[in-house]
């Protein structure tokens, strides 16, 4: 590169082809077009050593005044420009403006996307200026390079050529190493952007300047021959492309490409220096256009992409007019900043473009100016939503813990009713039956005994109703009155309503069995006896004579009087009877046990949100203590789906289901109807937080309850922080009233 008449096109075509694949690559065409960015380093080390080197005397004030025409102020118009059309947009919330761009003005983007945690490979564009990581690197190594310079080209002229190769050669290999080393630390982020594992490519072509400066190109003659330099330079350039077509970030082999693409890019300025012309032809100096504005094609191709993004355009027209406005933009920058033009027409015009910017520009930096910096609102959420995710785990633990607690209780409690309904005949059998009756009882007093064996029975021939209720006060007065009562009195003939009301006030807090006889057709006793066990809760009637009837072998020739088998019969109506009784209670109670518990379940709340209930959390857990929360930030369609259709299968679903969440997450009407009917014997709350939704979600109002918390939204700016997303400390406190009231 001695002469200055000659022309290295080829170093142009590595400039041109690195900055459209990086282009591509932006644009969601090329996976591994991140690749030339090494190359672009690799470039930047060489070319600010070979330009240091054409100068007979090398002024740092100088380098840094040309850095700043050629660098720093391109990058100041883009991001001013950029500001200023931002800020006519006002569905773009870009919370980051003050700090991010501040730290693109200070050169120390790379460091402030590292310590906000954005991820460059993610493909979606929060921020038109992700890009400029690259050139905080840059700046960084523009602004140490004159004094590496100086002090490496001291030490090459006073001791010896030698000794600069070798140490930028050695830390290339040392930078490589870390590099390397870095990438196992399975941090991808934190190598990609930190300069101190990236700069190994800006010291190979650091070191690959000096090389060539004290010693020229370290290739054999018959390699220099044009055709041959040629093939072996476009054979390189096959293997850089097909690189940055196969390798994405996710790759194996992502670290080991970035070493090789580095690698060849100095392989392939070897080769670019050694071919050169003196004319130029038509495609040559397309190439060399191309190649003059590919820094500010570099600027300019973010923002422009970003806020693309918020037109609508099919995919189709999007990239071409994504390029053509990059290129147009790069022109017209280019033009103002670099070109002398003589001709007062065309600088007129400059001058009138340069105004035009001028102003564009200042009111962007106005713009920065009075932005708000929302890092530390911003930490201040983050922080809460940690804390908030803390509790939420060890909420979490508790449900699955209380859960499991309640389903073994439960399965605990099964087993003892069912138990206790197979038990339920020993309890009756030793229940304490106290029986009064006549000579019928008396008849079948063995067979009681031995069917209630821990009862009393006093029953004596031809007694009459009359003396009932003295028997039981003596009962009672000797605390001998057990529970049931049998009353096997009637045979002789009925009383009177009041001595029989008399009996049932001894009788009080007691059960009583009372039978009813089989002569009635001479005492007419059952038909008053069935109308006076209507007015007590307690009494039950033995239905002795239906269930005694066409059994003529139960009697003697009276009818009345038990023989053997009647005695069998007798004692089994009575056991039968007080058994149904308390069978029939013990269901009640079962089933009132039963219902509890379903009642219960019916109570159980899932709630299924993103953000905006993780912020909300502290403030409702109390209120929803047995609640099951599940939160995920990223939630959508399919995860909601298939973790729906998880817990329903696994039984863990509970009655009532509760869908909040905020802005991040849009779902189509079909999208909550095929919900809706998944979930459609349970019942549903869905929060509204935007007017599509509620709108939307006004339909489905027989199916589910909405819960619009977007009226309050609009009611109450205050409710929402900068990001327009997440809800602020009032916001959070809206909220929790408002499911409270509409969730009990």
């Amino acid at each position: 590169m001695n002469s200055s008449k000659k022309y290295y096109h080829m170093l142009d075509i590595i400039r041109v082809v690195s900055c459209f694949i990086v282009l591509f690559y932006h644009l969601n065409l090329l996976p591994g077009g991140y690749l030339a960015v090494c190359t672009f380093f690799v470039l930047t080390g060489y070319l600010s050593c070979i330009s240091a080197f054409r100068k007979e005397k090398f002024s740092i004030l100088s380098y840094y005044g040309n850095r700043l025409l050629k660098i720093y102020l391109p990058l100041v118009v883009v991001v001013f420009l950029t500001i200023a059309v931002v800020s006519f947009l006002p569905d773009i919330i870009w919370l980051n403006l003050k700090p991010e761009t501040t730290s693109v003005l200070l050169g120390y983007n790379n460091f402030w996307q590292l310590s906000a945690n954005l991820d460059y490979f993610a493909r979606h564009i929060n921020s038109p200026f992700i890009h400029f990581w690259y050139i905080g690197i840059l700046l960084q190594f523009e602004l140490l390079f004159p004094w590496i310079y100086l002090l490496l080209r001291k030490i090459g002229d006073k001791i010896h050529k030698s000794i600069p190769c070798i140490i930028t050669l050695s830390l290339s290999i040392i930078s490589t190493i870390y590099f390397y080393q870095m990438c196992s630390s399975n941090n991808i982020m934190a190598t990609y952007y930190n300069t101190f594992s990236r700069i190994f490519s800006l010291l190979f072509g650091l070191s690959l300047g000096f090389i060539h400066s004290y010693y020229g190109v370290f290739l054999c003659k018959s390699l220099k021959k044009g055709v041959i330099s040629k093939i072996i330079f476009y054979f390189y350039m096959l293997i850089f492309i097909t690189l940055c077509i196969f390798i994405d970030n996710k790759s194996v082999y992502f670290p080991i490409s970035m070493i090789i693409v580095t690698l060849i890019s100095c392989r392939l300025i070897d080769y670019g220096t050694i071919i050169s012309k003196r004319r130029l032809s038509t495609l040559d100096k397309l190439i060399k256009f191309l190649s003059s504005i590919s820094y500010e094609i570099y600027l300019f191709q973010y923002p422009i992409i970003f806020l693309m993004q918020y037109i609508t355009i099919h995919d189709y027209f999007s990239v071409p007019i994504i390029m053509i406005l990059t290129l147009a933009f790069s022109y017209l920058l280019h033009l103002c900043i670099n070109f002398k033009d003589k001709n007062k027409i065309t600088k007129i015009g400059k001058y009138g473009v340069r105004i035009i910017i001028l102003i564009i520009a200042l009111y962007g930096g106005y713009q920065y100016y009075r932005a708000e910096d929302h890092t530390q609102e911003m930490n201040a959420l983050k922080d809460q939503l940690a804390e908030n995710e803390e509790m939420l785990k060890k909420k979490q633990e508790e449900y699955e813990s209380q859960l499991k607690q309640e389903e073994e209780d439960w399965l605990s409690q099964l087993v003892e009713l069912e138990n206790g309904e197979k038990e339920l005949k020993n309890i009756v059998t030793n229940l304490q039956v106290v029986g009064i009756g006549d000579s019928v009882m008396l008849g079948a007093v063995d067979n009681l005994y031995q069917t209630f064996p821990n009862s009393y029975f006093d029953a004596k021939v031809s007694r009459s109703i009359w003396v009932a209720g003295e028997l039981l006060q003596d009962l009672k007065n000797k605390n001998m009155l057990g529970d049931p009562i049998v009353i096997n009195l009637g045979a002789n003939g009925d009383c009177t309503d009041s001595c029989k009301v008399e009996i049932m006030k001894k009788c009080e807090g007691h059960k009583v069995f009372w039978l009813n006889v089989t002569n009635d057709a001479e005492v007419h006793f059952n038909e008053n006896l069935l109308s006076f066990a209507s007015r007590y809760d307690n009494l039950y009637v033995i239905d002795w004579e239906s269930i005694s009837k066409g059994h003529p072998e139960y009697f003697y020739a009276d009818g009345i009087h038990l023989t053997e088998t009647g005695k069998v019969a007798y004692t089994k109506a009575i056991y039968d009877a007080i058994y149904q009784v308390y069978l029939e209670e013990y269901n009640e109670k079962k089933n009132e046990i039963i219902h509890k518990h379903e009642e219960e379940l019916k109570n159980k709340i899932t709630f299924f949100g993103n953000d905006i209930l993780l912020g909300v959390f502290d403030n409702i857990k109390n209120d929803y203590s047995n609640a099951n929360f599940i939160i995920e930030k990223e939630f959508n369609y399919q995860m909601l789906k298939n973790k729906i259709e998880s817990m329903k299968k696994e039984d863990s679903l509970t009655y009532k289901i509760v869908f909040a969440f905020d802005t991040n997450i849009n779902l189509t009407k079909s999208e909550y109807l095929d919900l809706i009917d998944l979930c459609k014997d349970y019942q549903i709350y869905i929060v509204s937080t935007t007017k599509e939704s509620t709108e939307m979600l006004s339909s489905f109002k027989e199916a589910i309850v909405v819960i619009n918390f977007y009226k309050e939204l609009e009611q109450h700016k205050e409710y929402l922080m900068a990001d327009g997303i997440h809800l602020t400390e009032r916001g959070n406190e809206a909220l929790s009233k408002i499911l409270i009231t509409n969730i009990k």
